[in-house]
């Protein structure tokens, strides 16, 4: 475990650095929501695009694994939705917490942290779970809190809006465009491959400074005496990589790498995108940012135990 702790502290300690640069007033406050914008609508579209557009998908690609990570994902989903309901919020806003249970950081963390830990191989995995989970995650949501405020207008019209959203997404729209250009099987240019490369390269570092920006503004305190935001923890960081583990070993049959990562990356702390979808909608975000704050935090002990079980 010490191993592994060591081989993914260089991440942690990048989250450690926007934290203590906030605390410290080295950055100013907001600065976290900038450099998200950054990450979100420049570095992280230009990092998909280069690795979706040069990567053999055909020999990659694992429907077993995109199975048990989009069905694992569903389950939680319902969960944390259960949870909302317990908290006896209305559809609009137990959508978002099925959001805090099953929504994985796996662009921001699970990224630098899987290619460090496991290396580049494991990059086209966390892409493929990554654009999937936005996708229908981000879609069941959307049009959860859509249906609330149209009921009058119904379902149809509630998917339309959800479905818009989602098209908008930058991280979306590349990644379709990407995908489009590697199925034409035309090769990038030496130079936009290299723009790719190098505007991608910085995106998950600025992104996991942005997360300690992020948390620096967040109380810890009041979030670890949440019930609710510990029920939406254990859910996030044990119940989900158990669920996926139990869909890819025992229904699936898988093994190897692809298993690894089905359980790794259901096993990541909740991303911010449940913050910014609660925003949006002006959705109830001190539950949602209390997740995002503890998940994250005690993720660092989760996640290590879990490298170095699923290593031997």
């Amino acid at each position: 475990m010490l191993t592994t702790l060591a081989t993914i502290a260089p991440v942690f300690l990048m989250i450690a650095a926007g934290f203590g640069a906030r605390r410290l007033n080295i950055m100013p406050a907001g600065s976290g929501d900038l450099l998200t914008r950054f990450v979100t609508w420049i570095a992280l579209p230009a990092l998909m695009f280069h690795i979706i557009a040069t990567t053999d998908w055909a020999a990659l690609w694992d429907t077993d694994f995109v199975i048990a990570t989009l069905l694992g994902g569903l389950i939680v989903f319902g969960l944390g939705m259960a949870i909302g309901r317990m908290r006896g919020l209305p559809i609009a806003d137990i959508a978002v917490d099925g959001l805090n249970a099953s929504y994985s950081n796996a662009a921001y963390i699970g990224l630098p942290l899987y290619m460090l830990a496991l290396g580049p191989k494991s990059a086209p995995y966390v892409i493929i779970a990554a654009t999937l989970m936005l996708m229908l995650l981000f879609l069941m949501a959307v049009a959860a809190i859509e249906l609330g405020h149209h009921r009058d207008q119904g379902v149809l019209h509630a998917l339309g809006k959800a479905l818009l959203g989602v098209a908008r997404n930058p991280i979306i729209s590349v990644s379709i465009v990407a995908a489009i250009w590697w199925v034409a099987g035309i090769p990038l240019p030496a130079f936009f491959e290299q723009f790719t490369h190098l505007l991608g390269a910085s995106a998950s570092p600025t992104a996991l400074v942005a997360i300690g920006l992020f948390l620096a503004e967040r109380p810890l305190a009041e979030a670890a005496h949440n019930r609710f935001v510990l029920m939406l923890t254990a859910t996030k960081l044990l119940i989900h990589p158990l669920i996926t583990a139990v869909i890819a070993y025992g229904l699936l049959g898988m093994s190897g790498l692809s298993a690894i990562m089905a359980v790794a990356i259901a096993a990541l702390p909740t991303g911010t995108g449940p913050f910014m979808v609660a925003g949006f909608y002006a959705r109830d975000g001190k539950v949602t940012s209390g997740t995002i704050l503890v998940t994250t935090i005690v993720s660092a002990v989760t996640l290590s135990f879990l490298l170095a079980f699923l290593a031997n």
